[in-house]
């Protein structure tokens, strides 16, 4: 059994490995909000390299809504396909 010096070793090595991620972790979310929020993405902005990008609402709706490649129907057999698939999965024959 461990006591004494060697038992606190143990525990404070143990403890670090539990915290230590942790503490790095959060080091790094602060950090990468304080450069999201820094004088840096302005002045970027301000020279033009950087920039918000210009997609609204609808420009998103659109693309998610849009049905031009949703699932196909196969002519032959009738059996509904995934989206993107260029053959049939039922009878293989191709999807026009």
């Amino acid at each position: 059994m461990v006591t004494g010096p060697a038992l606190a070793f143990r525990l404070l090595v143990a403890a670090g490995c539990i915290l230590g991620p942790t503490a790095l972790f959060l080091g790094f979310w602060r950090l990468l909000g304080r450069l999201r929020e820094g004088d840096l993405v302005d002045r970027l902005a301000d020279r033009g390299v950087a920039r918000q990008p210009d997609v609204s609402m609808g420009d998103v709706l659109e693309t998610v809504t849009d049905a031009s490649d949703g699932p196909r129907r196969c002519e032959q057999c009738g059996v509904r396909n995934t989206t993107g698939a260029s053959v049939c999965r039922r009878c293989g024959r191709g999807l026009e």
